[in-house]
């Protein structure tokens, strides 16, 4: 309706124009020179005021509003000076309209300088470089290693060897970045725990706006309805982790159902939880239960996930951190599952995973329905980069230029996060673009890469190259690993400080650890 009404009135203003051509052309001399300009009468000028309103209440103040709404500062800083540059360029042409002959020259020289600062701040506003890392740095899954969809909660499995602190830093940090109150309901033996994660972190008693952090104890929760327990700050919009620690199956039941009841209504929105339960000493049918409760709930096991992937070479997860890993690969074997085995063991760990693969590949098949991972595939269907989803990114097929400039503005969105970037992009590009460009593509990544945040897993189909090519491109790599229908190889490994040299040594599978609850 406020469109409509915009509309409507342009039209108005506009048709009265062409038909009554309210204006009139007149001449004066000031110092000899002679100066023409336009009059107008004077319900055309109330009709233009009147537009003018319309143009400032409505497109520029609902533009203004949306600004609000972006997390992206830059973002949001450029929409906001837009938005004001937009309203000022209608005050100054009716400006120039009502004051017709007066003040000339001077009226005339006052808009065009005025006209050329806001063209300047329009320029200012839109000074980001490239749409692709507007794309790249709103994307949630970017700011966000943690997922809390509103609709999904998450069920956490750890141990006493897992590493919680992460976890709990990017659960907190998040809820209070996307404008939420952040409520951890643990047993009261783990409240000193959580007490000193965020207390370290710098969050505790901390807010981000109007929003804040609490630490509520399970015993004191409340029976179903009631919520006057939390503090009165913590209201409206939020997020909660609850941890059952290793309660017993009775009790678990009876914290779910009273956690649970709050959803119904009143409460409108469902809350975004994440269940956290401690698999040594917990009942293997609270697994069960909580799914029950959840059945779309997605499950990170730091117990047994955390070193999925280097546990397969006899390594910790800490080994491959700031690595480059080199994995030839045969086509007709399964690497997609090593692969799979890389992202939950990122995953369970709580950092980002990113994966640059072209569309249609077994790879794209394989990631391309998960969440909480950003997914980069070169496809044939865009000229130009473009959003799916939050998790999927189209990028022009072969463009290795975007290919670049994707993993920079990657990087910069995630300087201070520990991610793990997979490419199963060079083989095409060496078979379609030439070995040298190719070349030169991967070892731009691999220098841009050069970070103890930042690891990489580099996929190169071993039989599709020449043994020349690819002796170049594991010249690249200090970690090369080699897997084909027989099983996994590693030629070289660096891990830790300490580089290891096998003599193509295979390695036998990691039995999968036994007792607990098993996700």
């Amino acid at each position: 309706m406020p469109f409509l009404i915009f509309l409507m009135t342009v039209g108005v203003w506009t048709a009265s124009g062409f038909i009554f051509s309210p204006w009139s052309l007149n001449q004066t001399s000031l110092g000899g020179v002679t100066y023409y300009y336009f009059s107008y009468q004077i319900w055309y000028i109330a009709t233009g005021a009147l537009l003018l309103v319309c143009f400032v209440s409505l497109p520029v103040l609902s533009f203004f509003h949306q600004s609000k709404t972006v997390q992206d500062k830059k973002a949001s800083l450029s929409m906001k000076i837009i938005s004001l540059c937009w309203a000022c360029f209608g005050v100054l042409t009716l400006f120039q309209i009502a004051a017709g002959g007066l003040f000339l020259p001077t009226s005339q020289s006052i808009g065009s300088v005025a006209d050329g600062l806001l063209f300047v701040l329009i320029a200012f506003a839109l000074r980001e470089p490239t749409i692709l890392g507007r794309i790249v740095t709103s994307g949630e899954t970017v700011s966000q290693a943690v997922y809390s969809n509103p609709s999904i909660d998450t069920i956490v499995l750890y141990n006493t060897e897992s590493d919680r602190r992460n976890l709990v830093e990017t659960f907190v940090k998040d809820g209070l970045a996307t404008g939420q109150d952040v409520v951890c309901k643990v047993t009261k033996a783990e409240v000193p725990f959580y007490r000193a994660i965020l207390k370290g972190a710098g969050l505790l008693g901390s807010s981000l706006g109007e929003h804040s952090v609490i630490i509520h104890p399970l015993e004191t929760t409340v029976p179903s309805g009631e919520i006057s327990s939390l503090p009165s700050s913590v209201s409206g919009e939020r997020r909660e982790l609850v941890d059952l620690d290793e309660l017993d199956l009775d009790r678990c039941q009876d914290v779910i159902d009273k956690i649970m009841v709050p959803d119904s209504p009143p409460r409108s929105k469902h809350v975004g939880r994440i269940w956290a339960l401690n698999v040594e000493g917990a009942h293997s049918g609270i697994l069960d239960l909580l799914q029950r409760v959840n059945p779309t709930a997605r499950v990170i096991d730091l117990a047994m996930q955390q070193d999925t992937f280097s546990s397969t070479f006899n390594v910790k997860h800490q080994d491959i951190l700031g690595n480059r890993l080199l994995i030839e690969y045969e086509p007709t074997s399964d690497y997609e599952e090593l692969v799979q085995k890389f992202v939950r063991e990122f995953q369970a760990n709580v950092e980002a995973v990113a994966i640059f693969t072209s569309a249609g590949s077994p790879i794209y098949r394989q990631f391309r329905d998960q969440r909480n991972i950003s997914l980069f595939s070169f496809s044939t269907k865009t000229s130009s980069p473009a959003r799916v989803s939050d998790e999927q990114v189209l990028l022009p097929e072969r463009d290795t230029s975007l290919l670049l400039d994707a993993v920079d503005k990657l990087l910069q969105a995630l300087s201070r996060k520990r991610i793990g970037i997979v490419f199963d992009v060079f083989t095409d590009i060496i078979l379609s673009q030439g070995f040298e460009k190719a070349y030169g593509v991967l070892s731009s990544v691999v220098e841009m890469t050069e970070s103890e945040n930042a690891s990489i897993l580099v996929l190169i189909n071993y039989d599709a190259l020449e043994p020349r090519v690819l002796g170049a491109v594991q010249g690249l790599f200090r970690s090369q690993l080699r897997f084909n229908f027989e099983g996994l190889k590693v030629i070289k490994l660096q891990g830790g400080r300490q580089e290891r040299n096998y003599d193509e040594e295979r390695l036998s599978g990691v039995p999968e650890p036994s007792g607990g609850i098993v996700a």
